[in-house]
């Protein structure tokens, strides 16, 4: 299938990390390539890019993509981000000037009819971006007790309706396990107050949010790769990182501020005991979002926050 991706906030995540010919990046998530090749064109043939994605979807687009443009200056590595030690340490010489991230999911991969990330139609209950995950969708929604279940939808999708919409699954599963989207979809609905059906989101939304963040540990994987980003990245290298739900930006939001503090000991605490210095500080304030004109071309956006640091030990 062709690929298709809208980049969010491409033009200031250029002005904030600012790259330069010669130097080296890596993208953490590599999608439908548009960081990557902006990147890959801002550092020039001698600069290097290390693309990274787990879905292999992605991978096959991209070296089309670069295959066509006869680029050289680009790696691409089929693996997850949570791996991002190791894949540094095998693909980088030095620590790399800068890393980006975004958070989102593609339209490709909404369109993708082999997997179930749309609630749209009749496909599969495969919400995987690659090989390897620890729990399949459909087995996490065959075996998940009905505590685990309405966790995973209040905790991952902010599901108002955690509980009650848990417990129609766990009684739908009874009689047949569940085959694919639509009749997820449809229980859902069934289960759902009337007066929520006509609102801007779909209510199935939230449920399958919470699912694909579950089957591929997404939270854990972020939580990961940021701690790898002081082994990976220069002094003076810069980070960017687009998120779209507000778990991902709170992890990122706290990492950046236990990062950029001197001392985490408790506020009661006479003294410094635990010998922390700060290895990142924040390049922006306040988190970056998409202005109204991004939003109106590309209404997918309207959720992201850009969150960006620099590292200065």
């Amino acid at each position: 299938m062709e690929y298709h991706h809208i980049p969010v906030l491409l033009p200031e995540i250029l002005k904030i990390i600012n790259p330069q010919a010669g130097q080296t990046y890596i993208d953490c998530t590599l999608g439908g390539a548009s960081y990557t090749l902006a990147l890959a064109e801002a550092v020039g043939p001698k600069g290097k890019i290390i693309s990274i994605d787990a879905d292999k979807l992605a991978i096959d687009n991209a070296a089309e993509l670069i295959a066509l443009k006869s680029l050289k200056n680009i790696v691409l590595v089929h693996d997850n981000f949570k791996n991002l030690k190791s894949i540094g340490a095998e693909y980088l010489e030095t620590p790399a000037d800068g890393i980006v991230f975004d958070l989102g999911l593609s339209s490709a991969q909404l369109e993708d009819e082999d997997r179930g990330f749309s609630f749209q139609g009749e496909r599969p209950l495969d919400m995987s971006f690659g090989e390897g995950e620890v729990i399949s969708t459909s087995a996490l929604l065959q075996s998940a007790s009905l505590s685990e279940l309405s966790r995973i939808f209040r905790e991952f999708g902010e599901e108002p309706q955690a509980y009650r919409l848990a417990k129609a699954l766990i009684a739908a599963r009874k009689d047949k396990p569940l085959r694919n989207t639509k009749e997820l979809v449809d229980i859902i609905l069934r289960n759902t107050p009337q007066r929520l059906h006509g609102g801007k989101i779909h209510p199935a939304t939230r449920v399958f949010q919470a699912l694909r963040l579950a089957t591929n540990d997404e939270f854990g994987s972020l939580r990961s790769a940021l701690s790898a980003l002081p082994d990976v990245l220069k002094i003076g290298g810069r980070l960017a990182i687009v998120s779209f739900h507000s778990g991902e930006d709170r992890i990122v939001k706290q990492w950046l501020k236990e990062e950029s503090s001197d001392c985490l000991c408790p506020s009661q605490a006479p003294l410094c005991v635990c010998g922390h210095l700060a290895r990142f500080s924040a390049l922006v304030k306040r988190p970056i979002v998409p202005t109204a004109a991004e939003i109106a071309a590309n209404p997918r956006s309207r959720s992201a926050k850009l969150r960006a640091a620099e590292k200065i030990r």
